[in-house]
């Protein structure tokens, strides 16, 4: 005699999994993309239809919103992990260069921290209380310059995201441009910089690129 519960059980074990499937695949097209990408960019990804996108998530946003809530928290985490760091400059440039390392694997992070994805007022206030004590720290020790604010990341950010648009042939690239962004932010010692520059044939193919 069957189980009245079991054919239920079974579709919601299926649909989980269909759930975790868009959700990592999201992710993929997300990083690879940003959010330009479509539902049916991420059905196509996953090898499903667009219908199983709707039986789960009723929006793009709300898609970006479950995936990026977790994403966000990576980061955060990374602040907290920061703020260990004893060396109040070091804690600060730690905190800009993993960012970033994570930013130049992912575009949707970048659309995140720009505005221009699933970004929202308490998103932003999420971010500065984090990383405010980061550059409070920095400022009572005397390590950044006079008038850095902790609103800098976002340009700051927002410059690093033309850099990785080079980067195809030069992955590295986007360090040497956040050592010359983070010089900006000091008037102390000068490490050397890491990474090459572009060379001149890159720097053509780069401005044919962009027009």
């Amino acid at each position: 005699m069957n189980t009245v519960g079991e054919p239920p059980r079974a579709k919601r074990a299926d649909a989980l999994l269909n759930r975790d499937r868009l959700i990592q695949a999201a992710r993929e097209v997300f990083a690879q993309r940003g959010f330009s990408a479509t539902l049916h960019d991420i059905a196509e990804h996953a090898d499903v239809g667009i219908g199983t996108i709707y039986r789960n998530f009723s929006s793009k946003q709300q898609i970006i919103e479950t995936l990026y809530e977790e994403t966000l928290e990576n980061v955060l985490s990374g602040v907290r992990e920061a703020l260990e760091i004893a060396d109040p400059w070091q804690a600060l440039a730690t905190f800009f260069e993993a960012t970033a390392a994570t930013q130049a694997r992912d575009k949707g992070l970048t659309a995140m921290f720009l505005g221009t994805g699933s970004s929202s007022p308490r998103t932003a206030t999420r971010i500065l209380d984090a990383v405010t004590p980061l550059f409070a720290r920095a400022r009572a020790a005397g390590v950044i310059r006079e008038g850095v604010e902790v609103t800098d990341i976002l340009p700051i950010f927002a410059m690093l995201d033309a850099i990785y648009r080079l980067s195809d042939e030069n992955p590295d690239l986007w360090r040497r441009y956040l050592a010359v962004l983070l010089d900006g932010l000091r008037a102390l010692d000068r490490p050397a910089l890491p990474a090459s520059a572009l060379d001149p044939a890159a720097f053509r193919a780069s401005i044919g690129r962009s027009h």
